[in-house]
């Protein structure tokens, strides 16, 4: 079980809700949103949804958790929290999906509209098996099986390999400065 007693948005679930949580994000403001995964692999969001950041396609808070029915059985195996504000997750099978607010197209969709629903990343990535995403205010990062580090900001996704950083942890700070912390793997 995913030790979520120390955020407080979590005193929402039941008992038997919280045993049933394999990874969880909490985020927002004031830490007033969440997003978790359970161990059969469904996926439900709840709390203020600001920016469309639950993904249920309308602008409703919750207080009562929403299942994602688009993500439920992907193995989501990575999620991060921008404060753009926006989310972006990753599968076992290296696909990537974005949503919430997109105003320099960090959704990596080729737009700046609002992803009010979780929507494939397409851009660059569909040839590219991802082993990990991280984003900050207003980009996204995507890291592939073959070392490829993608950058998806203001209309444009560019790829580049850092063959050299192979077992990398990505972590996108709000400043945009990109931070590389090693694994200890290779």
């Amino acid at each position: 079980m995913v030790d979520v007693g120390k955020w407080p948005i979590f005193t929402l679930l039941s008992p038997q809700e919280i045993a049933s949580i394999r990874k969880a994000c909490v985020f927002g403001t004031s830490a007033n949103e969440a997003i978790y995964i359970t161990h059969n692999d469904e996926v439900f969001v709840f709390g203020l949804n600001c920016s469309n950041c639950l993904g249920t396609g309308d602008n409703q808070s919750t207080i009562v958790p929403k299942k994602l029915e688009a993500l439920c059985g992907k193995k989501i195996n990575n999620l991060s929290y921008g404060s753009g504000p926006h989310v972006i997750l990753s599968t076992e099978d290296g696909e990537v999906y974005a949503w919430g607010h997109n105003g320099y197209s960090q959704l990596g969709n080729g737009t700046t509209n609002q992803g009010i629903t979780p929507i494939q990343v397409c851009t660059n990535l569909l040839i590219k098996r991802v082993i990990e995403v991280a984003c900050g205010s207003h980009h996204s990062m995507a890291l592939s099986s073959d070392g490829d580090v993608s950058l998806i900001f203001s209309y444009l996704t560019f790829s580049i390999n850092l063959e050299f950083l192979k077992g990398i942890r990505l972590i996108a700070l709000e400043t945009e400065v990109l931070s590389i912390h090693s694994t200890g793997t290779k």
